[in-house]
């Protein structure tokens, strides 16, 4: 994908992203016998999937969440390798530069999202330890208000440890993730028409709920996982 501009997947491609999708839900069922609950129907795409982030697992466990194909950034290291970059391209993933704004990035995920591919991105922008969620990027909430999608929350609990920050090998286990209702800008609500300059105090606002949601559905996902353990013990 050029990331100077947003390239629909060709039929090769889908077909490509479903296939993986489905051995990605699979492996992670298997491998940490991974619960998904949600707390209601996902909206249609296009939408803004936003998880909490700590393990280079979560993006593998996206694939749990929804078959809807999904448009990824990814960080630009990642793509120094061809073979990587082609594989990552035909996942849908697209590099993006976390030493500072990426103009070109922004623009291809906006236009992704307005051509009606929906977007992961996690808010955090890289992997946190602990359990609280705090000082997320306003990236995601930006992103909602330019292409007047809703944001969809996901709380991860386990992940951590089946690869902790820093480790090389994946250990079995236990996650459990909980997808909660999607959060819509005020202008989506109430029927307004896009367009103008993005209020920062809008910015704010879905920014602060979501922290608020994703603290809200790591803790209800972290219960979920105890209960899970409880009946495999």
């Amino acid at each position: 994908m050029d990331q100077s501009r947003y390239v629909a997947p060709t039929n090769f491609e889908r077909w490509f992203y479903k296939g993986a999708q489905r051995l990605v839900e699979g492996f992670n069922r298997y491998t940490w016998l991974t619960t998904v609950h949600y707390e209601e129907a996902m909206p249609p795409p296009p939408y803004l999937l936003a998880p909490t982030h700590r393990s280079n697992i979560d993006t593998l466990l996206v694939g749990s969440v929804t078959r809807d194909p999904m448009t990824y950034m990814a960080k630009s290291g990642l793509f120094v390798n061809p073979a990587i970059a082609q594989l990552l391209r035909l996942l849908g993933g697209f590099p993006v530069d976390r030493g500072g704004t990426d103009r070109g990035a922004v623009e291809v995920a906006q236009a992704a999202l307005v051509a009606g591919s929906s977007l992961v991105v996690f808010p955090e922008g890289t992997r946190r330890r602990g359990s609280v969620v705090e000082d997320l990027e306003e990236g995601v909430a930006y992103l909602a208000l330019k292409a007047q999608v809703p944001i969809v929350p996901v709380g991860i609990a386990g992940s951590e440890r089946a690869m902790p920050i820093g480790a090389k090998l994946i250990y079995p286990g236990a996650i459990a993730i909980e997808v909660g209702r999607a959060i819509y800008p005020l202008s989506v609500r109430t029927g307004e028409v896009a367009g103008g300059r993005t209020r920062r105090s809008e910015i704010s606002r879905l920014t602060d709920i979501l922290t608020n949601e994703l603290n809200r559905l790591r803790n209800e996902a972290q219960h979920q996982r105890v209960m899970l353990l409880q009946t495999l013990a």
